[in-house]
């Protein structure tokens, strides 16, 4: 089974393998802040999947950013692609490498055939980890021309690029 990060031009063809890859590896990308109405939420480049029957993973979000919260999450599908059943759900991680499904899936079937905004609430009240990722299509059916972003709102105060610039090329984290 494959699963692929979001290259920085927005493709999903970077392999990421899990135990092995990194939040702070390049294989993830990083996040966009974007600002609207005074809330602060996450937003992924448009994701345009090279390999289009794969795992496509988000970046990582710290956990400083969500634990203890209620958050949303979602997609907008911007190009519809195939009509299939693919799924979607957050991971969290205690190492940043490992990772294991929060709770149950959020959606068993996301209708990537049809454009348009998804969103999922989240209880996080219950959860204190240091790394969370969302999740589609780790089923791995062909999506083909499927394209969209991922999103994240309900952030704790005080998001900015510094705080979530985990993945991709930047300063050596360690």
């Amino acid at each position: 089974m494959a699963i692929n990060g979001i290259k920085s031009d927005g493709t999903s063809a970077t392999v990421i393998t899990d135990g092995t890859t990194h939040v702070h590896d390049a294989a993830y990308s990083r996040w966009k802040v974007v600002s609207e109405g005074g809330m602060s939420y996450l937003t992924t480049d448009v994701i345009n999947p090279a390999d289009t029957d794969a795992e496509i993973v988000s970046p990582g979000i710290p956990g400083a950013l969500i634990n203890g919260s209620k958050i949303v999450v979602g997609f907008n599908t911007t190009t519809a692609g195939a009509n299939e059943a693919s799924d979607f759900h957050l991971d969290g991680s205690i190492d940043g490498k490992n990772w294991v499904m929060i709770g149950s899936s959020l959606d068993d079937d996301t209708e990537p055939n049809v454009a348009g905004v998804q969103l999922h609430a989240v209880d996080l009240t219950s959860y204190q980890l240091p790394w969370y990722r969302l999740s589609w299509n780790d089923g791995n059916d062909d999506l083909t021309t499927w394209e969209g972003v991922f999103f994240v709102g309900g952030l704790a105060n005080g998001v900015d690029e510094a705080s979530v610039g985990v993945g991709g090329v930047g300063a050596d984290p360690s």
